[in-house]
């Protein structure tokens, strides 16, 4: 259990410059992760432990997808970085994906702190790792003074895209 908060408190260290960075997606815009998250959050993390021991949670996402929420958890592991897709109903991993991390590469939450000093008090509404053009980049969406951004940055923290959704 100790293990679970020092965990909690490093994610909420490293999270400081971005707001919601553990996300809920709804149609109506919600800013900020309620506390009542927390132990659900707590289920996903340790159900990627149990699929992929000694992954370190660096980032997480909750989003409602169909109908049903679920978590985007990415993570490092031995010099990787990878994405994991847990359901929240059943806390099944659904899907885990991992990659190289390039030389001077950022972890997602590193990736979001860029992104948050360039372009402001953010909140976080999907993310997913993706290779694009041989690049590896984070895209997903988030929300800025009520509106809403599709984004790219590159793993390297360069902003690719920035577009109002």
């Amino acid at each position: 259990m100790k293990t679970w908060i020092w965990m909690m408190a490093l994610l909420m260290i490293l999270a400081l410059p971005v707001q919601g960075v553990l996300a809920e997606k709804t149609d109506a815009a919600a800013p900020y992760l309620p506390t009542e998250y927390t132990a659900e959050y707590e289920k996903a993390a340790a159900a990627l432990q149990a699929h992929t021991p000694g992954a370190q949670v660096d980032y997480a996402v909750r989003e409602r997808d169909d109908g049903r929420y679920e978590w985007d958890l990415f993570f490092t592991l031995g010099g990787q970085l990878g994405e994991a897709e847990i359901a929240e109903s059943d806390y099944a991993v659904r899907r885990v994906r991992q990659v190289d991390m390039p030389e001077g590469g950022l972890t997602a939450s590193q990736a979001m702190a860029v992104l948050a000093q360039e372009k402001g008090d953010i909140t976080i509404i999907d993310l997913e790792l993706e290779r694009d053009d041989g690049s590896l980049r984070y895209e997903g969406e988030a929300e800025l003074d009520g509106k809403r951004y599709e984004f790219e940055i590159s793993v390297t923290g360069k902003i690719v895209e920035w577009k109002r959704d």
